[in-house]
């Protein structure tokens, strides 16, 4: 039988998680840019060598990081997907809902920030990629429920673009902060929903 290491064990356990929550945070705040080991372990208040016990290298500990915070994130997204309710919606309506479940009225800046410098730090970083992939699946299926419930087509081809759509109205207004990226999804969705996603 194979020794437990104590990095497997309860206590273990609970130390990375508080590492990684630590990182999450740092992240949100910061960037990436800003998960550091020494900024980690003094935010999760533990010796600097606990990071590189408890994680193979800086990378894994970023992965770790935009794991917890995509999927925390993604929760809520899944929470106000489901309370989508069901009914035939023409393309303002559609583009609202969609809008309201994927950016969100009152997401935070440093969270969409951080969800889109994932995704352009994932081409340098291997298990970033992973973290993408995942949340790419996820986020499409999501996609495809609230068009499902809206009496719309939702062709996984078709959703990937209303998403690319989506994406790029978002990250247009993170730097010129003119313009609330969910009034700038909706209305980048507005345009293409019916081409997209047309009625059933």
């Amino acid at each position: 039988m194979v020794a437990m290491t104590s990095a497997a064990t309860p206590k273990g356990t609970r130390r990375r998680s508080q590492l990684i929550e630590a990182a999450g945070s740092l992240l949100l705040e910061g960037g990436f840019d800003a998960v550091r080991h020494r900024a980690v372990a003094d935010r999760a208040q533990m010796p600097l060598a606990s990071t590189t016990y408890y994680f193979a290298s800086l990378e894994e500990l970023m992965a770790e990081a935009a794991r917890q915070v995509t999927r925390d994130a993604d929760e809520a997204i899944a929470a106000r997907g489901a309370a989508v309710t069901r009914r035939r919606r023409g393309v303002g309506a559609t583009a609202e809902v969609l809008s309201e479940v994927f950016v969100g009225v009152d997401t935070p800046i440093e969270e969409l920030a951080a969800r889109y410098e994932l995704i352009t730090l994932a081409a340098r970083y291997p298990r970033l990629r992973e973290v993408v992939e995942e949340r790419r699946q996820h986020v499409s299926a999501l996609h495809g429920e609230v068009l499902e419930k809206s009496g719309r087509q939702s062709e996984p081809e078709q959703v990937r673009w209303l998403i690319a759509v989506e994406d790029g109205a978002v990250v247009g207004t993170l730097g010129s902060g003119a313009e609330s990226p969910f009034v700038a999804a909706r209305a980048a969705l507005g345009g293409v929903v019916d081409i997209l996603a047309p009625r059933r």
